[in-house]
C-alpha cells in the first residue's frame, strides 16, 4: 500500500497551537482507506489489461487488510515520532530513532496484513493466500512501509506546527520589587549581575551556566537545584531538568505534538521544554488585565 492537544499559551489561556490529536488520527485514517480504494481499482484494473482478471474482492482485500494493519500501528509511529523529538538536535540518536521505527513498523505491517488476508481467503474463498519468498517479498513491502511511516511522521510533525506558534504574555511583575543584582560567587571570584539580564541558565556538570542577554556567559560551581531555589522568586521557571528560563523574557511558548514544547526568549533563542516541567512554565503566564 502507498498511503500514505497541544497547545500554545496566548495570554495564560491554553489554545490549540496544533492540530488535535484526535484529528490528526483521523485524518491519516482517511488519508489510507482512499489511498486503500484506488489501488484496489488499480490493481484489479491493471491486473485485466495484463490478462490475468481476479475477482475484485482480492485487490479490495489485499489493500483493505494493509491498510486496516497501517491505522492500527499509526499509534507506535506517533511513539516513535515522539522519541525523535525529544533528540531532534542529535542526529545520529534521531536517525537510529527514525530507522528503528521503520523497522518494526515494516515487521508488524507485514506480519499483521499476512495473518488478515490469509484468515479472508479462508472465508471468502477455497484458494489459500501465498505471500511469496519471504525474504523477497519483505524488502518489497519495506521500500513502500519506509514511504508510509515517513509520510505519518510527516503528518505528526507539520500537525504540530500548524497555525504556528502565538505570543506569550508575560506576567506584568513588579519589576520595581527585583533585587537590582545578584551575585555570582565561585571561590575567589564574585560577578554581579542583573537579574532582568539573565536569560537563561543551565547545568554543566558540577557547575552552572548563567548565559545573559549581551551574550556574556558565567561559569559557577554549584547545582541548578540550589539556584532555581533562589531565582524563582525571581520569575525563573525550569522548562528542562537541565534549564531555567526567565520568564521575564519570554517570547512565545510552542507546544508539540509530543507534549514536549518550546520557548522563545526576546533574544531570539528557542530552548527546548520537556512535558514534565510545562505545567511550571504555564503557571508563570497569566491573562493579560
Amino acid at each position: 500500500m502507498t498511503s500514505g492537544g497541544d497547545s500554545v499559551t496566548d495570554g495564560g489561556a491554553i489554545r490549540p497551537s496544533g492540530l488535535p490529536l484526535r484529528l490528526v488520527y483521523g485524518l491519516i485514517a482517511l488519508g489510507t482507506a482512499l489511498t486503500c480504494l484506488v489501488n484496489a481499482f488499480s490493481t484489479a484494473h491493471d491486473l485485466a489489461r495484463l490478462g490475468r482478471p481476479v475477482p475484485f474482492w482480492q485487490p479490495l482485500l489485499w489493500e483493505a487488510t494493509s491498510g486496516v494493519v497501517v491505522v492500527a500501528l499509526t499509534p507506535l509511529v506517533h511513539w516513535f515520532f515522539r522519541q525523535g523529538q525529544a533528540v531532534r538536535d542529535r542526529l545520529v540518536a534521531l536517525a537510529a530513532i527514525h530507522l528503528g521505527g521503520a523497522l518494526a513498523f515494516s515487521l508488524l505491517h507485514v506480519g499483521g496484513m499476512v495473518l488478515l488476508r490469509k484468515a479472508g481467503y479462508a472465508a471468502f474463498s477455497t484458494e489459500s493466500y501465498v505471500f511469496g519468498p519471504l525474504l523477497a517479498g519483505f524488502l518489497y513491502e519495506l521500500r513502500k512501509d519506509a514511504l508510509v511511516y515517513s509520510l505519518i511522521v510527516s503528518v505528526f510533525w507539520m500537525a504540530g506546527r500548524f497555525g504556528g506558534g502565538q505570543p506569550a504574555r508575560i506576567p506584568e511583575a513588579d519589576k520595581a520589587a527585583l533585587p537590582v543584582a545578584i551575585w555570582l560567587r565561585d571561590g575567589t571570584t564574585s560577578v554581579r549581575v542583573a537579574p532582568a539580564d539573565i536569560v537563561w541558565v543551565v547545568s554543566a556538570g558540577n557547575y552552572v551556566e548563567f548565559c545573559l542577554a549581551s551574550g556574556e556567559k558565567y561559569l559557577i560551581r554549584t547545582t541548578l537545584q540550589s539556584e532555581e531555589e533562589r531565582l524563582r522568586p525571581l520569575g525563573f521557571v525550569r522548562i528542562h531538568r537541565m534549564r531555567l528560563v526567565n520568564a521575564l523574557r519570554l517570547r512565545r511558548i510552542e507546544v508539540r505534538a509530543s507534549g514536549d514544547f518550546e520557548v522563545e526568549m526576546d533574544t531570539g533563542e528557542r530552548l527546548g521544554g520537556s512535558r514534565r516541567y510545562r505545567a511550571d512554565a504555564m503557571a508563570m503566564l497569566r491573562p493579560e488585565v
